[in-house]
């Protein structure tokens, strides 16, 4: 199993490594990483802390869209091309299959936030003669999350289409980065909306734990608590909408 596990993984791989959205979207995010030097050229003394926010900021945003364009599509693709049949023609478990496309899309996630990371961690050495790990540590959360938005993109793409599936994980990102802003508006309001909007807080993820922007200009390095608790979140959280997905993978006809 594991040796069919990996050969779907690398196949999954070297398909998305070559699709042109991938490089249209890195090329134009290293582009707007280089322009945080332009900008922090004006920001009165503040250059390094506008890298940092500008640099962190434009990742987390391709980082959403590699998801969204390529992670959403990946499983209805198969489908839709009937290629999914002769992997399932032969001793392929659905689960297997599932999980092996999941694989493949984070490692090629994993090359994209490296190429990205990379421009912007250069760029930070290049004004700070100093190499950031904090800055690292960010990028090593950034892809923690943009692992788990691509099994939401996959749960989602498992049964619905590619439109509705990025839409559905856009809103779901968006809710993700709004959960202490939507926690403090609960604790405001009365009783229906208030268990409500805290069922929304526990229930959906809260992507705010892989944020360390603000860390990062203050140059905070997360301590060991903090980063076995976001590993644990993510893992947990992973695993279950990995299981999701394969789940209803198993149980769809096609």
């Amino acid at each position: 199993m594991l040796k069919t596990l990996w050969v779907i993984a690398h196949n999954t791989f070297r398909e998305t490594i070559r699709d042109r959205i991938l490089y249209s979207l890195i090329g134009f995010s290293i582009l707007v990483i280089a322009t945080s030097l332009l900008a922090a050229s004006v920001s009165l003394g503040q250059d390094i802390r506008v890298i940092q926010s500008f640099g962190l900021t434009a990742l987390l945003v391709f980082l959403l869209l590699i998801t969204i364009f390529i992670g959403t599509q990946l499983v209805f693709r198969e489908v839709e091309r009937k290629t999914i049949y002769l992997v399932l023609s032969k001793p392929v478990k659905r689960e297997v299959f599932y999980l092996g496309k999941f694989l493949g899309l984070a490692l090629t996630i994993a090359v994209a936030t490296a190429i990205m990371g990379a421009v912007f961690l250069a760029l930070l050495a290049y004004k700070t003669k100093a190499f950031s790990w904090p800055a690292l540590s960010a990028i090593g959360f950034m892809l923690m999350e943009a692992w788990l938005l691509t099994a939401i993109g996959m749960l989602f793409g498992s049964f619905t289409s590619p439109i509705a599936s990025a839409i559905y994980t856009f809103c779901l990102a968006i809710i993700g980065h709004s959960s202490t802003s939507i926690l403090t508006i609960s604790q405001k309001s009365q009783p229906f909306l208030k268990y409500t909007l805290q069922g929304v807080y526990y229930v959906f993820p809260n992507l705010e734990k892989f944020n360390l922007r603000n860390e990062i200009i203050y140059n905070l390095t997360p301590q060991s608590p903090q980063v076995t608790a976001v590993i644990l979140y993510f893992a947990a959280y992973t695993a279950a909408l990995l299981l999701a997905g394969m789940a209803i993978l198993k149980r769809d006809e096609f």
